[in-house]
């Protein structure tokens, strides 16, 4: 039986009007190096607003035969976490989206070449892959303009982005650094310097961050709608990213200064709510011990209402001295609690930190009649007391 030519017509110009996505990641890359395309892979979530929005433009006669002309088409849907092949494609890109969706574009051998976040207009989209298209306008083209010297604005802010996608902080904080020096610094003020934070200012210890942090008085007017008024926000991001990822490096110098940039912001009242554990122990580790002192009755005086804060604050101090007064002032802080009212838990702990304290004090009675009360208690409660007997 022949088939009339107008339904095959027919039936083609369907298929036309779609863009075509293949079933698996391979079969889409075994297409592309047989029909000499890049593949295009929409990062998306099913359930995600936006990116319901784009999926009528999937259908869009422009956009499919665009699309179905330069690309091989694939989709990876994040909802309930990468499964099977999609996940090791992404553990081998080493790509790392923070959200939904984005527009990726590889050549045939699985090399990443162009990126773009992605919203429901079809010109925007259709400027994706264009811009994909382009050698000279890629993503993928950044790192030989950077390697080759390229330190204008426009690469520099578009690399930072790139160095992102990696999670690469040390390269995305030498790249902002370096666009700080080249920004002319009487445009500092200015919206552009604003979004140049936003997006490529990842320390405390930028440029940008310094001279917004010093004019925040006039960062505002810069978001507009729901977002307007937030752009303090930015300054506490980078602060809070600053302290997650670079604590351990900081000196007492660096932690003063941090504390001074919580309080300034309003993320703390008196600067001792993210850093303080890290300030103990440089303190004790360089003998400051009435410095650790003060900050270690600073801490119990904020926490005075809270049993467990405090119970953590002494067995901190604790842990990282052998100085006597400091010591001292522990069990003194200690013998405090007795007269609170403890759960089981708690009241257990007290008992092991006031036994360590005297262990490293050296008052061997003491340390022998408090030890007797201690394991009445944690017997009394079928604690456990293999710490307790290591005393």
């Amino acid at each position: 039986m022949r088939i009339p030519l107008f339904f095959l017509l027919l039936v083609n110009l369907s298929f036309s009007q779609k863009v075509n996505f293949e079933t698996t990641v391979d079969d889409a890359f075994r297409k592309a190096k047989k029909e000499n395309k890049l593949v295009f892979i929409e990062y998306y979530n099913e359930e995600c607003t936006i990116c319901k929005s784009i999926e009528p433009l999937f259908s869009n006669k422009e956009m499919a035969d665009f699309y179905n002309k330069n690309f091989v088409s694939y989709k990876i849907n994040t909802k309930g976490g990468l499964q099977g092949k999609d996940s090791l494609f992404m553990a081998e890109t080493k790509i790392k989206f923070q959200g939904v969706p984005y527009f990726m574009f590889f050549d045939q051998n699985k090399n990443f070449i162009h990126y773009s976040g992605a919203k429901s207009d079809l010109d925007y989209l259709l400027n994706i892959g264009k811009t994909a298209l382009n050698p000279e306008q890629r993503t993928g083209s950044l790192q030989a303009k950077y390697d080759a010297g390229d330190r204008t604005i426009k690469t520099l802010y578009a690399y930072t982005d790139v160095a992102q996608l990696y999670q690469d902080d040390e390269l995305s904080n030498t790249i902002s650094n370096q666009l700080f020096e080249v920004y002319p610094k009487q445009n500092l003020g200015t919206r552009q310097s604003y979004l140049i934070l936003k997006n490529s200012v990842f320390s405390i210890d930028n440029g940008f961050f310094i001279y917004w942090y010093q004019n925040r008085s006039n960062l505002k007017d810069f978001e507009k709608g729901s977002k307007s008024g937030e752009e303090i926000k930015v300054l506490e991001r980078i602060v809070l990213e600053s302290i997650q990822k670079q604590k351990s490096n900081w000196d007492l110098i660096q932690i003063e200064k941090v504390k001074e940039y919580t309080i300034g912001l309003g993320l703390s009242k008196s600067g001792n709510d993210f850093l303080w554990e890290e300030e103990a122990q440089l303190l004790l580790k360089n003998n400051q011990h009435s410095e650790a002192i003060l900050l270690m009755q600073s801490l119990l005086e904020e926490s005075q209402n809270n049993l467990f804060s405090t119970l953590y604050i002494t067995e901190i101090f604790l842990n990282f001295t052998l100085d006597k007064v400091t010591l001292q002032t522990i069990l003194s802080e200690l013998e405090k609690l007795t007269k609170q009212e403890m759960d089981v838990e708690q009241k257990a702990d007290m008992y092991y930190q006031q036994l360590l304290c005297l262990k490293k004090l050296k008052e061997d009675k003491k340390l022998d009649e408090l030890k007797k009360v201690a394991t009445k208690f944690y017997s009394d409660h079928t604690l456990d007391i293999t710490n307790l007997n290591k005393i």
